[in-house]
């Protein structure tokens, strides 16, 4: 009887902890029974080009949930940069994607600044700054998207062509995501933002400077989402002042897809690779299945609340956004 409980108790454990990978299984395999092309290779292509500005995007945000903070702003972030870069592009070569790197940065130190020196609440500085940087891309772009003109393409061109049957631009983003990684498990940053998320009180009395960590969080954030919306802009091979509306939920539900506590102190950038395509999943399946666009909107809010219901926890900690 104690071993019969014993085993079921382990199973239950195996299963809380990678729900997020049986998650992304489930959705594979109900969209492949329900349309077999769903995992052809044409349609795994049209999948990465879709994961592929979405997965930085995601790990970047991934950095201020782990402080147990929140950013709404990298949507308009990636609209933003993504019409700066197919407006000027022709004019400014490659060059444009170190200025939006570090259109980044700057929009990251605004944002951590406001939150760790000011004690804002990251929730009304972030809406706020959505509204502004969503401003700025219909201003650039007219309220409309403009196509990066034919004989000038060749820049953008080589971001969608194949390299091993896939998109260059899915390796880039693939690389960007390890590097992520690595800050979050062998650099003092990564270990400080999880310690500040963990216990942010506890974190300041062993030493860590919690305004500075704070800060840098929002700067991997925002340059996530700045590489997002250059990747769009690379990808669409045009300057679409709407890009980024919805992203910010898909990203956000990715990262809580991939076991996020929304709380901070756990989560990993490989874990939101998987919910990067659980979500990108979803999305094609409906698209596949002819679902009406409007329905996604209700999708991605239900599967974000189970998300959280899911991994918060329910020692008293849960959902307090920083």
């Amino acid at each position: 009887m104690e071993k019969t409980k014993t085993r079921a108790s382990s199973v239950k454990t195996f299963l809380i902890h990678n729900s997020y990978i049986l998650s992304a299984v489930l959705v594979v395999v109900a969209f492949y029974l329900i349309n077999h092309s769903f995992l052809s290779l044409y349609s795994l292509q049209n999948m990465s080009l879709e994961i592929a500005p979405l997965l930085p995007m995601a790990c970047g945000i991934g950095f201020v949930l782990y402080t147990g903070s929140i950013d709404l702003s990298i949507g308009a972030v990636a609209s933003a940069t993504c019409v700066i870069t197919g407006t000027y592009i022709t004019k400014t070569g490659h060059w444009m994607i170190l200025y939006m790197l570090a259109f980044g940065v700057l929009i990251g130190l605004i944002n951590g600044t406001l939150v760790s020196r000011l004690k804002l609440p990251s929730f009304i500085v972030t809406l706020c700054a959505q509204s502004v940087y969503r401003a700025m891309a219909i201003i650039i772009s007219n309220g409309c998207s403009n196509t990066i003109p034919i004989k000038q393409r060749y820049i953008v061109n080589w971001a969608t062509e194949k390299f091993l049957k896939f998109p260059i631009i899915l390796w880039i983003s693939i690389v960007l995501m390890l590097l992520a990684l690595l800050i979050e498990r062998k650099t003092e940053l990564g270990k400080s933002i999880f310690a500040v998320g963990a216990n942010e009180r506890a974190a300041r009395l062993a030493g860590v400077n919690t305004a500075v960590v704070k800060t840098m969080a929002f700067v991997l954030c925002s340059l996530g989402a700045s590489i997002g919306g250059i990747m769009y802009a690379y990808k669409l091979k045009s300057s679409v002042p709407t890009i980024g509306d919805n992203l910010y939920m898909m990203a956000i539900s990715s990262v809580a897809l991939g076991g996020t506590l929304f709380s901070g102190g756990r989560g990993s950038a490989l874990r939101t690779l998987v919910g990067v395509v659980t979500v990108i999943s979803i999305s094609s399946g409906m698209n596949m299945a002819g679902v009406d666009p409007l329905w996604k909107e209700v999708v991605f809010g239900v599967v974000l609340i189970a998300a959280v219901a899911i991994n918060s926890e329910k020692g008293g900690r849960d959902l307090i956004i920083k």
